[in-house]
């Protein structure tokens, strides 16, 4: 499709600029002379060399670069040391036990009281309802005392239709006492 010119065109080479745009060009005469290249560094100036021995420059180097720091707090900082964690009660920790000098008992980690760790509470209640709900699942004859919010919102639902308690418990086949028991909260009610 299209004429004939614009095919040709296609197939002849681009030419590009010879010089940088905008900038004028220079009659072959009037060029300066090349500046002659500087001669580079030797090589042993270029590739810093290993050393053992400290020097300034790498005292310099490895310094603070904090010029408000007082040269004195820093020395304080020199003199404390490298800190020494408190040792934990993890079993992959990598901190050493403190020495008895520093007011820590040899007899190793005092672990708090079973009784009074809530946390190991809460694990032990949730253990015990799954426990009973286990039992629960297992006999089915004597109804269910746990229910999920599904049966909830049904008997809710129920209640406020005006079914007896009784007639919910049976058909949701709970036991008996456990709709009063979600009424008598006083905060549970069913969002339409």
């Amino acid at each position: 499709m299209g004429s004939g010119a614009s095919k040709t065109a296609q197939s002849t080479a681009r030419k590009f600029p010879t010089r940088a745009p905008g900038g004028a060009a220079v009659p072959p005469s009037s060029r300066p002379a090349a500046p002659r290249a500087a001669a580079p560094p030797p090589a042993s100036a270029r590739v810093p060399k290993a050393s053992t021995t400290k020097d300034e420059a790498i005292t310099t180097d490895g310094g603070d670069p904090d010029h408000m720091t007082s040269p004195d707090f820093s020395q304080r900082l020199r003199q404390m040391g490298v800190a020494t964690p408190n040792p934990t009660l993890s079993n992959s920790s990598i901190a050493t036990p403190a020495s008895p000098a520093q007011g820590v008992s040899a007899q190793g980690p005092r672990y708090p009281v079973a009784s009074q760790n809530q946390t190991l509470t809460v694990l032990q209640a949730r253990q015990r309802l799954e426990e009973q709900i286990e039992l629960q699942q297992e006999n089915p004859a004597t109804g269910r005392n746990f229910a999920d919010v599904g049966t909830l919102r049904q008997a809710l639902v129920m209640k406020g239709l005006g079914v007896p308690n009784t007639d919910i418990e049976k058909r949701l086949r709970l036991r008996n006492g456990v709709v009063a028991r979600i009424e008598s909260g006083g905060v549970i009610s069913p969002l339409n």
